[in-house]
């Protein structure tokens, strides 16, 4: 697995950033709450494709930002298209960092797998 750049980094509100696979890989989310959090739920979502009338956002998962430094975790199947982890409860008494890790492709082709 490669671990990326994080797609909420230290934050209490916020959709974050992108994620973007365009071609079908595992994701393992790590969701690290920081300091004594009393609140807070980060969604992870996926929009597999674009529409004309923009971008529909589907939800995987609600997760409670663990206290004290604590550790949840998300994993999805094989999954291509686009991922965010929005901070759908506002965080309080700390922040979240959420890490995204992707299984690795197919060694013959480029990888284009980015946070944007």
């Amino acid at each position: 697995m490669r671990v990326l750049k994080r797609l909420q980094d230290k934050a209490t509100t916020g959709a974050g950033k992108r994620l973007v696979l365009p071609e079908p890989r595992r994701v393992r989310f790590l969701i690290r709450g920081e300091g004594p959090v009393s609140a807070g739920a980060v969604t992870i979502e996926c929009c597999p494709e674009s529409t004309k009338a923009g971008k529909f956002w589907m939800e995987l998962a609600t997760i409670a930002v663990p206290a004290d430094n604590g550790l949840a975790q998300y994993y999805t199947e094989e999954a291509s298209g686009l991922f965010r982890a929005r901070i759908s409860r506002p965080v309080s008494n700390g922040t979240v960092t959420v890490t995204p890790l992707v299984s690795r492709g197919r060694p013959d082709r480029p990888d284009s797998t980015k946070v944007i």
